[in-house]
């Protein structure tokens, strides 16, 4: 189940990326088709292969974009997993669900918002019939709130290019980001907590197991258990003391 969640919530983050992405394009009046190079472009007539056109705004979604969402991911998984509620061995559940709850409020506040941007683009995207991207891109510019109403014409071929996103950011920049973290070297030596990654973790567990060692606490522990022989060996005597007693009457 948490998975789904965590799963759902990377699809959501990632459609609110990248439309958010385009409507900021719109709002700063950026071309969303302005070409940066083509790939293919001398080589087409030889291979059939038609040429690819790479726009800024496809170099933004596939850096930032991508970037963004997958420390999205990471944030999400920690906060589900409660990672910094662990501590000496021990969990705090009560920590541990609000974590659950907080990540679940996060994904479907990001559901929310990335479904209204993709209604708005593709909105945008129709520029048949009854198209109204003219007034969609107005309200974007003006700041105003658009009221969508569901029986408006919209175009969903863009969807398709998000694949490329999510792609990108669930096989190449997660599979990084975890490495780098795994590796500890944006923990300062261990100090940052989730940063520290395994070297942090190393040191928690060997600080732990000194402490288990240590011999205050092992004398505190065996002053704990004569008081517990101390209680049984009292409890037993007067039991025997009672059942001697009955014996006599």
């Amino acid at each position: 189940q948490e998975r789904l969640v965590i799963l759902f919530g990377s699809i959501a983050i990632g459609l609110t990326i990248s439309n958010f992405t385009y409507l900021w394009f719109i709002r700063n009046g950026i071309s969303v088709e302005e070409e940066v190079f083509t790939l293919n472009s001398r080589h087409t007539h030889a291979t059939g292969i038609p040429e690819v056109v790479i726009t800024k705004l496809m170099l933004t979604l596939w850096t930032l974009g991508s970037f963004l969402h997958t420390v999205f991911d990471l944030g999400l998984w920690h906060m589900k997993a409660c990672t910094l509620c662990r501590y000496q061995g021990r969990i705090d559940e009560r920590l541990v669900q609000w974590g659950r709850v907080v990540g679940l409020f996060i994904v479907m506040v990001a559901i929310g918002v990335g479904g209204y941007a993709v209604l708005l683009r593709a909105s945008i995207e129709y520029r048949g019939e009854g198209s109204i991207a003219d007034e969609v891109e107005e309200s974007i510019r003006t700041n105003e709130f658009y009221d969508i109403e569901f029986d408006d014409k919209r175009s969903f071929r863009f969807l398709l290019g998000y694949l490329v996103e999510f792609v990108l950011a669930l096989f190449v920049y997660y599979p990084l980001a975890v490495t780098i973290l795994f590796s500890g070297v944006l923990g300062c030596g261990g100090k940052i907590p989730i940063l520290g990654g395994r070297p942090r973790e190393m040191k928690r567990e060997a600080r732990y197991e000194q402490r288990k060692k240590d011999p205050k606490i092992l004398k505190a522990l065996n002053l704990d258990e004569g008081s517990e022989e101390d209680e049984v060996y009292t409890t037993g005597s007067r039991s025997e003391a009672n059942s001697g007693s009955s014996h006599i009457h």
